[in-house]
């Protein structure tokens, strides 16, 4: 009978391929949500600046901060880890495939449900947005803060949800 040793698992390589979008394509996915992130703080503010009650109003400045807020956390990390600039405007692919382009033509009148009815339009596109990013295979850093994003998108999408049914 010959002793064994036990098997002892091989060290991590931390080099290994992982099965993880690479930097550039994790760079791009920043940007496209921050983009998406950027249309919608312009959408919140227009929505802000057009709507007459003064709760909604806040609610939509609230939002549209928040946005601006993820957009400046995206590009700052595609900037720090992967040294891609993430520009600083939103997109008009973006703004048009949101559905904030119907925002705008709601701004032309006085209506707020069809105000806050755009809005609504719009954070259904961020939510899909976010949604489908979270379902690529991303570091776990970038997975983290895009999840955390996504719950605060999901919840925005919510409240102007709410919104919507309570101006019909």
């Amino acid at each position: 009978m010959t002793d064994r040793i036990p098997a002892v698992p091989a060290p991590l390589d931390i080099d290994a391929e992982v099965d993880t979008l690479d930097g550039n394509d994790v760079a791009d996915l920043l940007e496209h949500l921050a983009q998406t992130a950027e249309d919608g703080a312009d959408g919140f503010t227009e929505a802000a600046e057009k709507i007459d009650d003064p709760a909604i109003e806040a609610t939509f400045r609230e939002l549209g901060a928040e946005r601006a807020q993820f957009a400046g956390e995206l590009r700052a990390f595609a900037a720090t880890r992967y040294q891609e600039f993430v520009p600083s405007t939103g997109t008009v692919k973006g703004a048009l495939h949101r559905g904030w382009m119907a925002l705008k033509d709601a701004l032309a009148g006085d209506d707020p449900h069809a105000v806050v009815t755009a809005a609504e339009k719009g954070e259904d596109y961020a939510l899909e947005q976010w949604n489908e990013a979270i379902e690529q295979p991303l570091p776990d850093d970038v997975a983290f803060m895009v999840r955390r994003q996504r719950d605060a998108v999901k919840a925005a999408h919510d409240r102007v949800r709410a919104l919507e049914v309570a101006t019909e």
